[in-house]
């Protein structure tokens, strides 16, 4: 696979999963966990949790 093709790959998989995560941290938030226990049970920092549960940003890692 040429270096174009494998970077489109990689970006593909790279937004695959941020809509992943983003999916599974609103399920968390609507379920009734804070953006405390969110960020502590994913791994992610506070105030990325909280701009995800705003909207204003996806989860890309």
């Amino acid at each position: 696979m040429c270096n174009l093709s494998q970077g489109i790959k990689e970006d593909g998989i790279a937004i695959g999963r941020a809509e992943g995560e983003a999916g599974l941290i609103m399920k968390m938030y609507k379920n009734g966990l804070t953006a405390e226990q969110i960020a502590s049970a994913t791994d992610k920092d506070i105030e990325e949790v909280k701009a995800i549960i705003a909207g204003k940003k996806p989860a890309l890692a």
